[in-house]
């Protein structure tokens, strides 16, 4: 007798009544194109140290700012309440991580709309019940689950991984929120891991794929599937040693086809050559004019000139700096 009450009651929840139904505001856009709406969950895939994470704090960045970081904007008012679940790092890296999201805020201390958790310790279920403890009495408008692998045991088994994937229905639904899901790749195959993987894929409403230059040490996030709109431009970023923070950079897909670039084939003379034409006009040189030059008569890109060539140049004594952070010879 429960249970046919239980069925009717399901029933009665599942009928869909046929009214206009107004178009959510996305809470989640990339280049403008809409990736996640309330009720719904996406991934961000990736290699590990694929730099999941560093996406990830600055969506988180873009929620709290209110405005867009690299082309990614998080629509979310001042008084909407942002999840991170961590279930995996260390104590440490996690307060690192919180410690850049900081520095990339420029606060010393994060809003009370921010809240994070670090679930390393704890098994599967305890961190599921959890998490739905937390929405039930917080009613977070943005959860970041980082990463999807630890609620379960076995990634592969189908029946554990079916239940976390209809927990994130579950949650999404009953509480009209968005979840954000870090998941790794496979080594072997460069596909979500497990049947984890495939049933995520399956339901989410954006597949986002984060992969690592090891050459030019950038990260690119893009499109693996899109159910709401078109394919987004992919974005590209790399770490700054002088800002001592990432920057937007050029995406290497969308460069024509060179020769292959060799840092150590160039002689010394060469390098001097190179910089006496770029110091003939002008002694000195702010570090983004430098760049600016380095790309010309070295005839490489952004990253290249940031990445490579100065840091060796600086190394090396081919370049000082003075007072005042100029670059001369």
């Amino acid at each position: 007798m429960n249970k046919q009450i239980i069925i009717e009651e399901v029933i009665k929840d599942a009928y869909f009544k046929d009214e206009e139904i107004e178009q959510p505001a996305p809470i989640i856009t990339i280049d403008k194109k809409v990736i996640g709406n309330l009720g719904n969950f996406i991934c961000i895939s990736g290699l590990p140290k694929s730099r999941k994470t560093t996406f990830a704090s600055y969506m988180i960045a873009s929620a709290i700012k209110r405005e867009p970081v690299f082309n990614m904007y998080v629509n979310l008012n001042i008084d909407e309440k942002i999840l991170l679940i961590d279930t995996e790092q260390s104590i440490y890296d996690f307060s690192k991580q919180i410690k850049f999201l900081k520095y990339t805020l420029k606060v010393k201390k994060l809003p009370q709309q921010f809240k994070a958790y670090l679930f390393r310790k704890y098994e599967p279920d305890t961190i599921l019940n959890a998490i739905y403890t937390l929405v039930k009495e917080q009613r977070p408008k943005i959860i970041f689950i980082d990463n999807l692998t630890e609620l379960v045991i076995n990634p592969n088994d189908m029946v554990e991984s079916k239940k976390v994937i209809q927990f994130l229905k579950l949650i999404t639904a009953e509480f009209n929120l968005l979840v954000v899901c870090l998941l790794h790749l496979s080594k072997s195959n460069l596909q979500t891991l497990g049947n984890l993987g495939s049933y995520t894929d399956r339901g989410a409403q954006s597949v986002l794929k984060v992969t690592l230059d090891k050459e030019t040490g950038t990260s690119t996030l893009e499109a693996q599937l899109m159910r709401s709109d078109s394919f987004f431009n992919p974005i590209s970023i790399g770490y700054n040693e002088d800002t001592k923070n990432y920057e937007q950079v050029e995406h290497q897909a969308d460069k024509p086809k060179t020769k292959k670039f060799i840092l150590m084939n160039l002689t010394a003379e060469d390098h001097n050559n190179r910089l006496n034409a770029i110091f003939f006009t002008q002694k000195l040189f702010s570090y983004e004019e430098l760049i600016e030059e380095i790309k010309k008569i070295y005839g490489v890109g952004t990253n290249i000139s940031k990445q490579q060539i100065l840091p060796y140049l600086r190394g090396n004594n081919f370049l000082k700096q003075d007072a005042n952070k100029f670059y001369h010879l």
